[in-house]
This record gives structure tokens, sequence and C-alpha cells, in this order.
């Protein structure tokens, strides 16, 4: 991964640049007495720039010398410096243009002539590494030497690089022998344990996929659970807590011992690393079960697989081991077909069948291998001249021992553009198995400057465009757990982020610091990880915290760790932070640079006031706190893009609300109060949003707000209109006047994309004449409706509806049908109270998730010959009332692009289950069938959810 300081150096630099070349950047430094040598340093920086772009398209001729290599570093470096002296010019441009007196006062003197010095020290700098490169011949020659022609790369090339689901194809008879394995008869009842073991990419996970997808296994277990395990794992109680919650249980029920005692379980443990981790994980285990259940363990190390089933035995003490090995030539061809050409039956052309065969050869039936190269391949032009320039430029890593996969990887990652480099190296900072919400990554992305604006487009536009290029190359994966259509969460797979995690620490950019590491960063580092740490009064020690960019916090907090000291600090990521109390933001309003700050679900009850004191902030998460009201100072955030408050809109909303309503208890769904005095009858917890806060017309996200009830409310709302840029946003509480106020005032948001509105009666919405935004994408509705506006069958952007409590009939649904864009329908509790739910023919035409949740009125849905044609995903949950027969859901058949069918929690339904089963086994795509007795047993096991 030689392209790495490349890679961050052109990327630091497009930043410096950009903020370089503004005209506040000008003034301040006609002000400081050195706009010779800021232009000097632009000029350089120009220069260096140029060249990295050329190094970054040829990373295997810039690897090829240690002096170029250093040369990159060091203009990396000096880059740093030269933004952090911009930093330091921006603040000080702000404050002089705010007081021009105080500028002359003799402290602004002394800072005027601090940053000058500065400014000339940074030129003799860069005059300095620009002798370096003369000296010893560094910037064109190299390519040149090394036989390089300029680059002919698309800016967006799509080369697939690495795929989770590699090992399904060829696989069936070891899916059978893990079986036969599982099978074997126990020793009087007792839980037997059987370990699959193989090479990181051989496609232990996929073959386990297979197993758990078996409907005929697991009909005869009483429930199931998978779980990834977090690493490290300290204590049983961790892994207790994780079956606990992947078994859907509460702290208020019994433990899970006594939830499993009677029951035939099978547990799959995916990725266990270590003799230690299992026996953590075997205590919970420990109790009274005679019913054969099952604990199904994956691993790399064969040494951790013996061990695991030494305290399972089989039948006369065997060990229940099972290796998983390489695909055979006829697998491997399928596997390379079904990635380059999407098709696992193609028939490579003659003229290239000799280079396919090069290529299988040397991957040696390795899975991961496989898919890397063919999904590389996949877009690039399919000639054997194009598959032999493939060779030389993988020569080394194909010749190689394709154990050593890192290699293969390597080479998909330096074959990114540049863009993209930068981006991937950061999700390293994710701890393994962690799954990485897109929002979070996105805003994460643009407060550290790695995004800018493109031919106009929105940065966050280009952001989103950036994160889809990653997944539609691979290079990371959608999650499993994502609910809905779309990768709203990806993962990084556990052998890319090792291979990113040392190479993002070797170019001294991040330093991971778990547990009570000793280890003392011997250069400046930006991005500071705490993980795990064990006690919160244990202060960090030999940290230099003053260079630091990002903050990202998992778990406990350590003590005094949000300092003054961090004087460049961007992001600070406190999302789910243990213990975290508010004395420990006391210092916040001094970190000056702050872009991004996430206090997400953490104890934090109150901000700040010098939370004012924040010019640069843009993100502003306090989503699943205890914070009531934002301080006065908000409302000068003039930067603030994305203020998040309150809960997501879930399932169980409504009975949250109903629940807080008839108890009266203040202890559920914080929101943003616009009203200071009174807040609505529905949400009483509610967080007080100060006067002013329409005027922050950088507002891309707001919500969710509860403007309640009298006041003036209504006049604040028509000042919505001042936020032209607000693409989403929530509200709460409101009266019927006050609804046809906002439907007026968000008519005239021409940008507004995303729009939820929660109160007892959202009746308006049918009353108000249309003046609802015609680009609208997503619509949630939570309350009383009666009947659905017909101005919605008008909104033919509209890809996403969530109803909740709105009580609509048949008729209602006609509304819906023809929208041309809708891929997802969440029709919720109390969402529809008929008894009956048909979908017509020529219906519903691009709809591919419908998800039917706490109807417990209906007793049949009946899809129609020709309806939902491109539907993937039918979940049927917590329908009690429905039919245990054919009608209960009528035309499964006709769904032809069918692959997950979800039945569950609806009671006892043994004639439709088998209903089902048979329709399922005859249908050409062969759907995954979940159903569960209690729990799902779900057939796309992922690591545990991650936030919302």
């Amino acid at each position: 991964m030689e392209a790495t300081a490349v890679s961050l150096a052109r990327s630091v630099l497009d930043g410096v640049l950009s903020s370089a070349g503004t005209a506040i950047a000008d003034e301040v430094a006609r002000l400081l007495g050195v706009p010779q040598e800021v232009e000097f340093i632009r000029n350089e920086l120009e220069m260096m720039q140029a060249f990295l772009k050329m190094a970054s398209a040829h990373p295997e001729a810039a690897g090829r010398s240690d002096t170029v290599r250093t040369w990159v570093k060091q203009v990396r470096d000096l880059a740093y410096d030269v933004e952090d002296c911009l930093l330091d010019f921006a603040l000080y441009a702000a404050r002089t243009s705010s007081s021009r007196v105080g500028s002359w006062m003799p402290s602004a003197i002394a800072e005027r002539h601090r940053i000058a010095a500065r400014i000339l020290y940074l030129k003799t700098s860069v005059e300095a590494l620009n002798q370096r490169n003369q000296r010893y011949h560094l910037a064109v020659g190299t390519a040149a030497a090394a036989g390089v022609q300029e680059a002919q790369l698309p800016e967006h090339d799509d080369e697939p690089a690495f795929q989770a689901s590699a090992g399904v194809i060829g696989r069936c008879n070891e899916k059978d022998a893990v079986i036969r394995l599982m099978l074997l008869s126990g020793i009087n009842g007792a839980p037997r344990v059987v370990s699959v073991w193989g090479m990181g990419g051989m496609g232990k996970s996929s073959l386990l996929r297979l197993v758990y997808n078996d409907r005929d296994l697991l009909a005869g277990f009483d429930c199931g659970a998978w779980i990834t395990v977090p690493h490290p794992l300290d204590s049983p109680e961790v892994f207790r807590q994780r079956l606990s919650k992947e078994r859907g249980m509460t702290p208020e029920q019994k433990t899970i011992e006594e939830h499993l005692r009677e029951k035939r379980y099978l547990v799959i443990l995916d990725d266990l690393l270590s003799q230690e981790e299992w026996e953590n994980i075997w205590q919970v285990f420990q109790f009274p079960n005679d019913k054969d259940s099952r604990v199904i363990v994956t691993t790399r190390r064969e040494d951790v697989a013996r061990h695991c089933a030494a305290a399972g035995h089989g039948p006369d003490g065997q060990e229940l081991i099972y290796e998983l090995k390489p695909l055979n030539d006829v697998e491997a061809k399928s596997l390379f077909c079904q990635k380059v050409y999407k098709n696992c039956d193609y028939l490579v052309p003659p003229d290239m069948e000799n280079q396919a065969n090069y290529i299988l050869r040397k991957c040696r039936g390795l899975p991961l291998a496989i898919s890397t190269i063919g999904g590389f391949l996949a877009n690039r032009p399919k000639t054997s001249i194009e598959w032999r320039n493939l060779h030389e430029h993988l020569a080394a890593e194909l010749e190689s021992d394709l154990r050593n996969i890192p290699k293969v990887i390597v080479s998909s990652y330096d074959g990114l553009p540049y863009h993209l480099k930068s981006i991937f190296l950061y999700l390293s900072i994710f701890p393994e198995n962690h799954e990485i919400r897109r929002t979070r990554l996105l805003r994460r992305w643009m407060a550290e400057g790695y995004i800018g604006k493109k031919r106009g487009m929105p940065v966050e536009d280009v952001a989103a465009r950036f994160y889809n290029e990653l997944i539609s190359r691979s290079m990371i994966q959608g999650s499993k757990a994502s609910r809905g259509v779309g990768d709203d969460r990806c993962q990084v797979h556990s052998m890319v982020r090792e291979i990113i995690l040392s190479k993002f620490t070797e170019e001294n950019q991040l330093f991971l610091i778990e547990k009570h590491s000793n280890d003392i960063p011997q250069s400046k580092i930006r991005h500071l990880v705490v993980s795990r740490w064990k006690s919160r009064d244990e202060k960090l020690q030999n940290i230099t915290l003053s260079f630091i960019r990002s903050l990202t916090i998992f778990g406990e907090c350590p003590a005094s760790l949000i300092s003054p000291k961090l004087l460049l600090l961007r992001v600070l990521d406190l999302e789910n932070t243990i213990n975290l109390k508010n004395g420990d933001l006391k210092h916040i309003g001094e970190l000056r640079h702050l872009r991004y700050l996430s206090l997400r679900g953490t104890d934090i009850s109150k901000l700040p006031s010098s939370l004012q004191n924040l010019r640069y902030l843009e993100t502003l998460d306090i989503q699943d706190t205890q914070v009531t009201q934002l301080p006065s100072g908000v409302a000068k955030l003039e930067k603030l893009c994305y203020l998040l408050a309150g809960t997501n809109f879930s399932k169980d909303l409504l009975r949250k609300m109903e629940s807080e309503k008839d108890n009266g208890e203040h202890t559920l769904l914080p929101s943003l109060c616009c009203n200071p005095v009174e807040c609505c009858k529905v949400l009483n917890l509610s967080v007080r949003a100060p006067e002013g806060i329409e005027k922050l017309q950088n507002l891309h996200m707001l919500g969710v707000v509860n403007v309640g009830n009298g006041n003036g409310v209504a006049g604040r709302l028509k000042k919505l209109t001042n936020l032209t840029n607000l693409r989403r946003l929530g509200v709460a509480g409101l009266t019927e006047k006050e609804g046809q106020d906002l439907c007026q005032s968000i008519g005239e948001l021409k940008r507004l994309q995303r729009l939820e509105v929660r109160s007892d009666s959202v009746a308006f919405l049918a009353q108000t004449p249309p003046s609802i935004p015609r680009y609208l994408v997503s619509l949630r509705l939570c309350g009383n409706l009666s009947s659905l506006p017909k101005w919605i069958s008008s909104l033919n952007d509209l890809a996403k509806v969530k109803l909740l409590g709105t009580q609509l009939k048949q008729e209602d649904i006609h509304h819906l049908q023809n929208l041309r864009n809708l891929t997802l329908l969440g029709l919720w509790e109390k969402s529809y109270i008929g008894d009956s739910l048909s979908f017509c023919a020529g219906t519903f035409l691009k709809l591919k998730f419908l998800d039917i949740d706490g109807l417990d009125k209906i007793k049949t849905v009946t899809i129609e010959k020709g309806a939902m044609p491109e539907l993937k995903k039918l979940w049927v949950n917590t329908c009690p009332s429905l039919n245990d027969n054919d009608s209960g859901l009528y035309g499964v058949p006709d769904l032809l692009n069918l692959n997950e069918l979800v039945l569950k929690k609806c009671g006892k339904k043994e004639n439709l289950v088998k209903i089902l089963q048979r329709q399922i086994s005859d249908h050409k795509n062969r759907p995954k069938l979940l159903v569960g007795k209690s729990i799902i047993l779900r057939a796309h096991p992922s690591t545990p959810k991650a936030d919302q």
C-alpha cells in the first residue's frame, strides 16, 4: 500500500488549497503583512499537488523509490502544518471582522506577530522541501525512470474488490458435511460444539449462513442466534449481554440461562480468535440442558477449533471439527464468472480462456482472492489485452503464495482513485465488526475536510457518491442488519480493516488506545481512538493532544481527556460513550475548530453555554440523550447544518408515545421544542430550542421539532421558510391550525426531501390544500389520519413511506399504488384498520420492500399476480389474526424477484407455514423463509445492531 502516503498527502493539500485561495485568506495575509509569503506557499503547494496527482495515478512507480515515499510524507506533514496555520488564520479573521477596534489591542497585535512569524517559518520549510526535491531529482523523474506513462484512468471507475458472500458458490458438499457433524447424537443430550476452521477469506461465514438458512435443519431447534464475536471479548458478561440482546430479551426478563435451559438451541459464534475468548463464552453455557443443543464456531486457527470442540465431544469422545478447504477448479471457475460476468455459467471466450485459467491457478481456489480479482475485472474491458495488463500490475501478488491474501487486497486498494483512498483508510477508526451508520460516516468525512464541492454539487451529495462508490466496489459491505432498501449502515471486513489499520497507523495518522495501553506515539498523530478504557478516573498520559483532528471514544471516557489542549480538534465523537458527565464538556467551548459533535446515546443532560463559541460547528447530534434545553447561543452557530434530537421513527414509537401520555412520565422521546412555555400533550419530555433557530439558513436537517400549543408558535412556523437549504424536517405535536401553517411553510422549502410528522392527529394533512414540496423522497407519519391525502399520489419522487397510527382503509392504499419510484412501504402498528389488505395487479411496480407489522386485526394479505413485480423483501410480523390457511398470505409464488420472506410473532400458524414452505421450495429464487416460534430465526446473520 505504498500509495497510502500519496493519497493522504494529496487529500490534505486539496483542503489546504481550497482554504488558501479564499478572499478571506488574502485579506488576512495583507493585514499580517505577509501577502507575498502566502502567495509563494500557495504556488508551491499547487506544484506539490500536481506531482502528487501523477504519483497517485502511478502508485507502482512511487512505491519503487524510498526517496519518493519519504518526500511524499514530508509534503503531507508540511501540508498539515500549513493547514494548521490557516485555521489560526480563519479564527483571527473572524475575530478581526467582528471587532476592528479589538484588533489593535496589545493581545491582538501579539497574536498577529505570532501568526506572521509562523507563516515566514512555513515559507522557509517549503523552500527547504523544494530544494531537497531538486537535490535528489525526485518529482517527475521517478515515474519516467520507472517507465510509466501518463495516467489514463477515468476519475470514477468501478472495480469491485472484496465480496462478503464469496464463499456461497460451490459449497453444497461442505454444507452437507457440516450438517452431518451437527446431527451426530450427543451423550445424554448434552450440548455439543462443532468447529469450522480455515484461513481468512475461505468463506467460513458464508458456509455457515447456508447451514443456518436450511429450513429442515432449523425445524429441529426451538430457537437460534448468530453472534459475531466482538474482539477482544474480555468477560463472560459481555457475551451474556450480547446473546441476550440477540434473543430479544430485556433486563426485566429472566436470565439468558433460564431462557435457554428448556430449549433446544442453535448458537453460531462467528470469527472466534482465541482460546481465552472461548473460555469467556463457554462459561455462559454452563447450565443444565439435555435437549441436544448445538454451538457452532468459526475460527481461523486450528488450535482454537480443537480447543472449542473439546468442550462438547461427539460420540465416543469424538471432536467435531471441519476444515474448510479451497474451491475445486469447477467451483472456482463458477465463482470467477459470477464476479466478472454476473453469471456463474458464463462461457469465457476461447481467446481469453488461457488468461482466465492463469488467474485461477494463482488464486488456488481461495474464494476471497477469486472474488477480489474477479470484482476488479468486472467493470474493466473484457479483452485478452486488459487481462494480460492485469497480470503485469498484480504480478508480484499473484506469483506469491495467495495465503498471503492481503497483497491482493492491497492491490485493490491501489486501484482506487485517490479521492477514495483517504476516506477508505478513515474507516479503520471504527472497531472490528462495528456497524457504521452511513450518516455518521459522511458527516465525519465532511468535518475532516476530505470532501470538497464538485461542479456545484453539495458537499453532502459528493460524500454520498463516494460512499456508494466504495459499496459498489465492494471495499465495504452494506450491513445485513440494515432495515430497508439501501445501505444505511456498512461494515469493513476484518481482514481488510486489519490492513488499512496498520497502514493508517504507519503513516502516523491514527493512534489506537485499547484498555490500558502503554504505547506512546513517536510523532504527531491526527486521529486518536480510545476503546474499552476500563477506569474513568485513570488519565491518559504522554499523549500530545495539540495536533489531533479527531477524537473518538468507544466505551468508557477517560477523565479530563476533553481538554483545551485539543487545539485543532474537528471531530469529537462520543456516541454511546459510557458514564459521560455534564462536567466533561466544560471545555467544549474552547475547541474552536470543532465541526462535528456527537453526544448521541450518552447520559448528558445539559449542554454548556460556551457551545456558542463553536463558530465552525456543522453537526450537533444529541439524539437519545437527556438534554431538555438547548443553550440560547445555539442560534448563533451560523454554519450548523445538522441538528439532531429526539428518537428515531421506530415501530414501537406509537407505544412509547401512548405509554408516556398515560403514565405522565418524563422519560421518553426527547425532541426539539420551539415552544419555551409548554410542550404538547403527546411528548412531555422535550428539548427546547431557542429563539432564532429558524435563522440558521445553513441547516440541512432539523428535527424532531416539538412545536406544542400556544404563544406565537404559529408565527414561528411561518418563519421556517427562511430555512431554504433544509432537506429534512421532523415536527411533532401540532394542532390543526399549526398543521395548516406548517403545510403552507414547507411548501416553500424547495429542497425539502424528507418530512416526518408526529402528533395525536395528522388529519390536517388531508384537509390542507396541497402545498407539500413535490420532490419529497421520504414521508413518515405517526398519528390519526383516517384517510390518505389525494395529493400524495402526485409525489412521483417518493421512495419511502412509513406509517404509524394512521388508521387507513383499503381505498387509501390506492393513493400509493401508482407512485412510480416507491421502493419501501412500512405499514406499522394501527396504520391500517381493515381486516383484509389487497394489492391489485399492475400496481407498486418499483416496490422492493413491504413491511407489515403490528396490524392485529388483519386476517388476509392478498398480492395479485402482476403486483409488486420487483419485490425482494416481504415481512409480516405481529399479525396474530392472520388466517392459518392460504388466504392468510396469498400471492407469494407470483413474486418472481422475492429473496426474503418473514413471518414471525403471528401466533401458531402451522398450516400457513407449511404452505409457504412448499411455495418457497418451488420458487425459482428459493427465497429465504424466516419463521420463529418466539424470536425470529434469521437467515441473514450479522453483527450486533449498531446505533439507529
